[in-house]
């Protein structure tokens, strides 16, 4: 026999899975759920326990006008019993009467359902179902930008503006990065497919901007020309910045290219002859194809050693195959592992080209208690730091042209 709380364990379970459907179908159907009606016999045996049970219900029901208790006679040895066997509701909302917090998440679901629905464009599609959640928890200075968004982006298909462009307010990079999915379901257009959603680090790649008729700002690269021969160039600058096509336009012929993770670490490098440095890349690696001078130079990467500066060497490597890492080994780990901190971020497994010893880095970081340590390159004593670079400069052999 199921007491009311059990019942309405079931009720929530019933509205979780399918108010979805309920909101997209917009009718109301009747739901019944069935109550375990005790039988003949247990009725027999135990006639008190039965009528506080059936008392339980009566008094629920007095106190839950919208729901219907359904009943059915039983013939038992001391005469025909009634009893409850269904809790009928009517509708959707007599439904979410029984829950407070149903009742409040019903309610917000329709009002932003009904306020989506006289949208042009029609947003109203199967492509919205998996947003729906998404919807109802945003924010309400949220919701307003994703109406003002929609209905901007379906009058300016193709705008060719960047995102602060946008004459939406609240539109920002990292909004639309937390939301770009939303917006483009809204707008019924299928998201690109991509091995590395970089738009959960704050950025939103090119060919997600695509579809919503927006450009990206070209993105910087940080370079240190540690050849002064190549500083004559850029009349002295050492360090500097500038869009990756004029980086890449630079007349430079360099034996070797590092790449490091972090700018502080790569302010380290001393004065190197036929060397430069590319510094602060973060998950913006594709830029890495677009300089041609990167083609007849060995490449050495130093990254951080965690699970995410090691998804990134391989991210590097999967765009130069030749890329040899420099302090990113066990030894290096093991040997200043005082100075590793825990690391609670989500991190991305690395693209299966890790060699030599990479893997075994990897495996160090996961402690026995199945967390995991990282251990910032900023953080690696500085002339251990220069002792190994410069080691790894002069074993590594020039690529050929």
């Amino acid at each position: 026999m199921r007491n009311p709380e059990h019942v309405l364990d079931l009720v929530r379970t019933r509205y979780r899975n399918d108010w979805r459907d309920w909101l997209m179908q917009g009718h109301s159907i009747g739901l019944s759920f069935p109550l375990s009606a005790p039988s003949a016999q247990v009725i027999a045996r135990n006639a008190d326990l039965v009528d506080q049970w059936a008392r339980g219900w009566r008094t629920w029901a007095r106190a839950h006008p919208a729901a219907t208790l359904r009943s059915a006679s039983r013939r038992t040895l001391i005469g025909a019993q009634e009893v409850f066997t269904h809790l009928d509701l009517a509708t959707v909302d007599d439904l979410v009467s029984l829950d407070h917090d149903l009742a409040d998440h019903w309610s917000r679901a329709n009002a932003r359902w009904a306020s989506l629905r006289i949208l042009p464009g029609g947003v109203v599609t199967e492509r919205l179902r998996p947003h729906l959640q998404q919807i109802v928890d945003l924010e309400e200075t949220d919701f307003r930008t994703l109406r003002d968004a929609i209905v901007w982006f379906t009058s300016n298909p193709r705008s060719g503006l960047t995102i602060r462009q946008v004459p939406v307010v609240g539109m920002h990079t990292k909004w639309l990065a937390r939301n770009r999915r939303l917006v483009l379901a809204c707008l019924n257009i299928a998201p690109q497919a991509r091995a590395v959603d970089e738009s959960r680090d704050g950025e939103v790649h090119q060919d997600d901007l695509d579809p919503l008729g927006l450009k990206a700002l070209p993105v910087h690269v940080d370079v240190i020309l540690a050849d002064p021969a190549d500083r004559e160039l850029v009349c002295g600058l050492r360090h500097f910045s500038a869009p990756c096509p004029e980086i890449a336009a630079l007349p430079l012929h360099p034996d070797t290219v590092l790449i490091v993770e972090n700018k502080e670490s790569a302010y380290l490098v001393p004065d190197l002859s036929r060397t430069v440095i590319i510094h602060s890349l973060g998950n913006h690696l594709a830029v890495l194809e677009q300089i041609e001078w990167l083609r007849g130079a060995r490449h050495l990467h130093w990254g951080d050693l965690d699970r995410a500066g090691l998804t990134l060497l391989s991210r590097a490597r999967a765009l130069l195959p030749s890329l040899l890492s420099v302090l990113m080994d066990p030894i290096t780990f093991e040997t200043h592992k005082t100075l590793a901190v825990d690391d609670t971020t989500r991190a991305d497994p690395p693209v299966p080209n890790l060699t030599d010893a990479e893997p075994a880095t990897l495996a160090a970081l996961t402690t026995r208690q199945g967390t995991h340590l990282r251990l910032e390159q900023e953080r690696l004593p500085p002339l251990f730091v220069l002792d190994q670079l410069d080691r790894a400069m002069t074993a590594s052999t020039p690529a050929s042209p």
